[in-house]
C-alpha cells in the first residue's frame, strides 16, 4: 500500500489531533483486492466480485485480511514475500473458523464466570461469620480510591430514573442501593470486579489455591473480552508469537494429567500466549465440568472438529496447523 503525501489532520495517542504526512491512504474494496493481488494472494477458487462483496458487507479488509500472516512467503526469487498458494478463499475460510472459536469460547468464558460467580456466593452462605452484606463493605473499602469510585460511578450511572438507565440491571441496583447484597453485587458488576472480589476474598480467608485460581481466571476474562468484541484470535497462532506469562501452575497440572507430556512440543505450543489461554480457558471450564452448559459442551465438539478439518486441509507446512491440532486435543481432553 503506497503512502500518500497528501497532508491529513490525524489523531494519535500521544500527540493528539495533529497534521501528518506519508499516511496509508484508505481504499475502496476493489483496492484491497488490488492489493492483495501484489501481495500473491490469488483469486481461483473465490472470484474478485466475490471478494469484493465480502470486503463490502461481510468483515472488514483489516479483519479478513489479518489471516494471511498465517501463511508460508516466498524467501527468495521474483515472487519473494509474496503468498504461497494463498487464495482469498482461504482467507474467507480462516475468517470462519475464527469466527467459531470465539463463539464457542465466549460460551465457555461465560460458564465459567457464571459457575464461580454461583460457588462464590454458596461459599459465603455456608460461612458462619459472613453475612453477605459485611463482606462487600470490607471489599470496597479495602480498594484504592479510582477503582472503588470507578464501581460506584458505574453502578449509580445504571439507575437513572427509577432504573430506567439500564434496562436490565438498573432497578435491581436501585433496589439495593442503600445496602447491597453480595449477591446482587456480583449479578450486576463485570468479570474485572468477579475477580477483583476473588482475589480479596482469597486473601480474607488464606486460600492459596483459591489465588492460584484466580490467576487462571484473569486468563478466562482475556479470552472473553477478545470473543465479546470480534478481535481476530487465531491469527496468532503461530511460532514466534512469544508468551512473556508462564503457564499458570494448575494447568500444567492439567495438561500433565491429560495425556500431555512435557517436552519440546508442549513447551513450544504453550509458549504461545494465545495457546496458553485457550487451553487454560479448557482447564478452568474442566474445573467446573457439572456447570457447564449443554450449548457450550456441544460447540466445543463441533469446534473440534473444524479444527481437525481445518489442520487437515492445509498440511504441516503451515505452522499453524500443529496449534489448531494441538487445542483440538485439548479440548478432547475437557469431554
Amino acid at each position: 500500500m503506497e503512502e500518500t503525501e497528501k497532508t491529513c489532520a490525524a489523531w494519535g495517542l500521544d500527540d493528539g489531533v495533529h497534521e501528518a504526512q506519508g499516511l496509508k491512504p484508505m481504499l475502496t474494496p476493489e483496492g484491497q483486492v488490488e492489493l492483495l493481488k501484489d501481495k500473491g494472494v490469488t483469486f481461483d477458487r473465490c472470484t474478485e466480485e466475490q471478494a469484493i462483496e465480502a470486503l463490502a458487507g461481510r468483515d472488514t479488509f483489516l479483519h479478513i485480511a489479518a489471516f494471511r500472516k498465517m501463511f508460508q512467503r516466498h524467501t527468495d526469487g521474483d515472487s519473494a514475500g509474496k503468498y504461497v498458494s494463498l487464495d482469498f478463499a482461504d482467507l474467507l475460510n480462516m475468517d470462519e473458523l475464527d469466527a467459531e472459536v470465539r463463539s464457542c469460547f465466549l460460551l465457555v468464558s461465560q460458564d465459567i464466570e457464571r459457575i464461580v460467580k454461583t460457588r462464590l456466593i454458596e461459599r459465603i452462605s455456608l460461612m458462619p461469620g459472613e453475612d453477605g452484606y459485611g463482606i462487600l463493605a470490607d471489599f470496597m473499602q479495602s480498594q484504592v480510591k479510582g477503582y472503588r469510585v470507578s464501581i460506584e460511578r458505574n453502578l449509580k450511572g445504571r439507575i437513572g430514573k427509577h432504573g430506567s438507565a439500564d434496562e436490565y440491571t438498573g432497578a435491581l441496583i436501585a433496589h439495593c442501593s442503600e445496602a447491597m447484597p453480595i449477591w446482587v453485587f456480583l449479578e450486576v458488576v463485570p468479570f474485572g470486579t468477579l475477580l477483583a472480589f476473588c482475589l480479596f476474598c482469597a486473601s480474607r480467608w488464606d486460600d492459596r489455591s483459591m489465588r492460584m485460581r484466580h490467576s487462571m481466571l484473569t486468563e478466562v476474562k482475556a479470552v472473553r473480552n477478545c470473543c465479546s468484541h470480534g478481535t481476530c484470535l487465531i491469527n496468532g497462532l503461530a511460532e514466534g508469537k512469544s508468551s512473556e506469562y508462564e503457564t499458570p501452575h494448575l494447568v500444567i497440572e492439567w495438561l500433565a494429567e491429560h495425556g500431555f507430556k512435557s517436552g519440546k512440543s508442549r513447551r513450544a505450543k504453550m509458549g504461545n500466549r494465545r495457546t496458553q489461554q485457550l487451553v487454560t480457558c479448557l482447564a478452568a471450564l474442566d474445573g467446573v465440568r457439572n456447570g457447564a452448559s449443554p450449548s457450550t459442551v456441544e460447540a466445543l465438539v463441533q469446534l473440534g472438529g473444524a479444527l481437525r478439518d481445518r489442520a487437515e486441509r492445509y498440511g504441516q507446512e503451515n505452522s499453524f496447523v500443529s496449534y489448531l491440532s494441538f487445542i483440538a486435543k485439548a479440548i478432547d481432553s475437557t469431554s
